[in-house]
Order: C-alpha cells, then structure tokens, then sequence
C-alpha cells in the first residue's frame, strides 16, 4: 500500500514519514511526497488550536481525526500530527500498531528523564507516556525501571561540563557480518594501513588528551569499539592502550571497556594485553549460540569458541564481560534463542546485551529469509522472562530505524553492574569525545542540554591524510568550551 501528502500537507512530510513507516516499513520518501501512483493521500489541516487529518481516496473522504493542539509549539503539533497519522493508519490496516506507540525516535528514555527533571512522579510518569504516546504498558514498565537507575550517573550541569567520556575507533574486521552497517574494514585487506591508521589514532589520543587536561576536564569512561579491536594483534594492541592510559585516563576514570567481539580474534596474549592496559571491561559476542546461524551470518567461530573465550578471559582476571545477543537472525525459532539463553546462563556474563535485528543499507543481509515478526515478539518475551528469572536489570535502551517487530535494544546487567559509557552515550548528558575513523563527537551544553556532533571521516586514507586538520578542531573546541 501506497500513500501519499496533499500539497499543502507537504510541510509535515517529516514527522507523517516517521510514523507511516510504523505500520508501512517499505514505503519510500518519494512515494510520500506524490513521485507516483498512490492508493489513498492524507490531508493536514491546523486551524487555530484544532487540528484535522483526512485519509482521502478517489477524491473523497474515507476517514478521519480531529484533535486539539494543547500547546501551541513545534514539537506539540508535531506529536499530535503524529497521533491523528497512527489512528487513522492503524484503523485503516486493521493492525495492533507499535507497542512503542507514536514514538520513533532512538532514545525514548530521554523524554522519561526531561519528564523526572520537570518534577513528575511515576504514575503521572506513566500516564503521560500511555495517553500522549500510546506506549504499551510494558514498554513503558522498561522504561520507568531503566531510567530511575540511571539517575545516579547523570551528571549535574556543573559536573557534566568538568567531565567527559572517549569513545575511539578500531575500524578492522577479519571479515564483515552479513547484519553489519558499521563502518569497517577487512583486516587482510587493509594490514599495509594498520600501522599509518594507529600512528594517525596515536596523535589524535594525545591532543586531545592534552587539551582536556589544560581545560580541567576528567575522563570519567573510555570505550574503544569498531569494528573488532581485537583484531589488532598484542603489540598494536599494547601500544595503543599505552598512549590511551597516558593520555587520557585520570584518577576520576571510572570504567574502561574494550570490544573483544569476535571471539576468533581473541587470544591469550590479547587478553593478557588489554588486561595490563588496565581494562576493566570486555564484550566478547557470540550473537547466537545455535551453530549455523553462524554459518548463515558470516561468523567465523563456532560456539565452542565462545565458551572457551569466556573461560580464558575469566582466568586471566576480568570482573565484567557483556555478551551481545540478536533477536530474529534468519532462520532462527523461539527454540533455537531459547538454546542462545541456555548456554549463555552457563558462562554467566556480567552485561548483556539483547538487539532486535534491524537491516541497514550497506548490510550484506537484505535479500536473506528474515524471521517473522510474531516470532522475534515471542522471543522478546522468553527474554524477559529469562533475564528476570536470572537475575539481570535493565539499564539502557536505545530503538533503530527498521528495526524487527518495532522492538528495541537494551542492556541488562547482575545488580551494580550497569555500564556507565553506555548510559552516558545514550542519554547525552556529557560530552562524548569521538577518536578515529567514523567516530562521532557529540559536545554537550549543560545549560539546556542541547548537543553539535562533529564527524570523522569514514574513509581510512581520507582520515589519516586529514589528521592534522582533525586533530586541530578538535583541540579549538575543547580550548573554547565554557
């Protein structure tokens, strides 16, 4: 089904897109804007504080919502756009709709958090998310949970403009999963550039290590991901988190996680390195643990691997591993996760991490058999159940453009366990420094909240021909923060 915006609608194309996309996911920019045949069109109309939403088809009227705009402002109007759009899509499809209701965006926490600020309780809380936004009541249990734990690592302004969190970027791969976006770069194919690209990393560590530190201005949490860090080999890997611990870390360091994702690039020798570097944290992730799965996803390493790696890192001394885990890989059943949940309860990891699969462009997996919903929403519940029953805590959450069965992501920890870098990046209230190819700075301003991101270039050879140039605006920012 195609649908499309009247002329004059055109203007909230924006925000109809967003929530269109809830019940039709393949529905295209182009065809939204009239670029073709369209099977019904919605009209907009706003007078004074009423506003009007018609579906129309064959020149006449076949349904409509009306609803009062209570606050005159951009981003009321918008929801309620938002809520009329649902209604009348959701009438028309004859569909349950999304248990996150009208809300889209990827942090639904932050919207609980300006709600706490603002002095609200949790049934109030709670009511505003139900008849406002139309978020199930589970979701909205998620979401009262998780963010009432993060309130004691969100910083204050005064706190949040003296600290900061790194983020740095180790773009290799062995290979590329079939599910990944991610910027990332054969490892074999691009060895001769490993060592330009670490001396390129090395230099951008230590200015803007320098910088901080003429600012006054702590680290609270290093997370170095990619990409598969690990792919580095123990040397590299030794070097690099020389520079990071002199550089950057200071007694206010809370927490330093290192992905090890892919358990065929982990070694002894790596983890004896990472744990002299002083990491504390490590992802080590099988995202399935039923064996050909792996195979259908481009994983290199068996299941076997996974539970010796685990083993070998717990040897050597590591206090907290998060494993990541997939909701609807292809071909997987409500069995084959509940094996996943059975094996991981044997290693039991400190965090982990549970995705719902959402398909980007640029990921090798588009033409491949993807899960039914109803399946990937029944997997979610055994989830629950499982992480309930073993003991684990929500204490992050973030949703994805297309992403299966309108779920969501969320990571789970053992009580007093929670990754602090996750919550901070998440909920965007202190500064994030980005390092490294693709890496994204987001520079906060505790005064309202407000963020500028600034971006790296995604692009290896661009990167370390640009380093000096980088590395300077980045020193400017941070010279000119208040």
């Amino acid at each position: 089904m195609i649908i499309s915006l009247t002329e004059k609608s055109k203007k909230y194309a924006k925000v109809v897109f967003d929530v269109s996309r809830i019940f039709l996911p393949k529905l295209t920019w182009h065809q939204l804007m009239g670029e073709g045949l369209s099977h019904y069109s919605l009209d907009i109309e706003i007078s004074g504080e009423n506003l009007r939403v018609s579906l129309i088809a064959d020149n006449r009227t076949q349904d409509s919502y009306s609803a009062a705009i209570k606050i005159n402002e951009t981003n009321e109007i918008k929801r309620t756009i938002k809520l009329a759009v649902y209604h009348i899509l959701k009438n028309l499809l004859q569909v349950s709709g999304s248990p996150w209701g009208i809300l889209t965006g990827i942090r639904p926490t932050k919207i609980v958090h300006r709600l706490w600020d603002q002095g609200y309780q949790g049934l109030e809380i709670e009511r505003i998310l139900r008849e406002n936004y139309l978020v199930d009541v589970t979701k909205i249990k998620n979401l009262l949970e998780i963010t009432t734990l993060q309130r004691q690592f969100l910083l204050s302004p005064e706190d949040s403009s003296k600290t900061a969190s790194i983020y740095i970027s180790i773009p290799f791969c062995p290979t590329r999963c079939y599910y990944c976006s991610f910027p990332a770069f054969s490892i074999g194919r691009w060895e001769k550039e490993v060592d330009n690209y670490l001396q390129a990393l090395k230099m951008e560590i230590f200015k803007v290590g320098e910088a901080l530190k003429e600012k006054g201005i702590d680290v609270e949490t290093i997370y170095v991901g990619g990409g598969t860090p690990t792919s580095l080999d123990s040397q590299q890997l030794t070097v690099l988190l020389d520079a990071i611990n002199s550089s950057l870390r200071t007694n206010k360091t809370r927490e330093f996680t290192v992905e090890a994702g892919r358990p065929d690039t982990i070694t002894e020798d790596k983890l004896w390195a990472l744990k002299y570097g002083a990491v504390d944290r490590i992802s080590i992730n099988p995202q399935t643990m039923w064996a050909p799965t792996l195979i259908n996803i481009g994983r290199a390493h068996t299941t076997e691997d996974v539970i010796n790696k685990v083993e070998m890192a717990r040897k050597i001394g590591f206090k907290v591993i998060n494993m990541d885990l997939i909701l609807g890989l292809p071909g997987e059943n409500i069995e084959h996760f509940a094996y996943t949940l059975e094996e991981i309860k044997n290693l039991r990891p400190e965090n982990v991490t549970f995705h719902a699969l959402s398909i980007k462009r640029g990921a090798q997996l588009q033409d491949k058999d993807l899960t039914q919903d109803e399946i990937v929403t029944k997997m979610n519940d055994l989830k629950e159940i499982w992480c309930k029953n073993e003991g684990y805590i929500p204490y992050y959450l973030y949703r994805q453009k297309q992403i299966t069965a309108n779920l969501e992501n969320i990571g789970y920890s053992l009580p007093g366990l929670p990754s602090i870098y996750n919550i901070q990046m998440m909920e965007e209230r202190q500064t994030i420094w980005g390092l490294g190819v693709g890496a994204c700075t987001k520079v906060v301003n505790p005064l309202d909240w407000t963020l500028e991101s600034i971006y790296n270039p995604k692009d290896i050879l661009l990167y370390n021909q640009r380093i000096a140039e980088i590395i300077q605006a980045k020193v400017d920012k941070i010279s000119g923060l208040s």
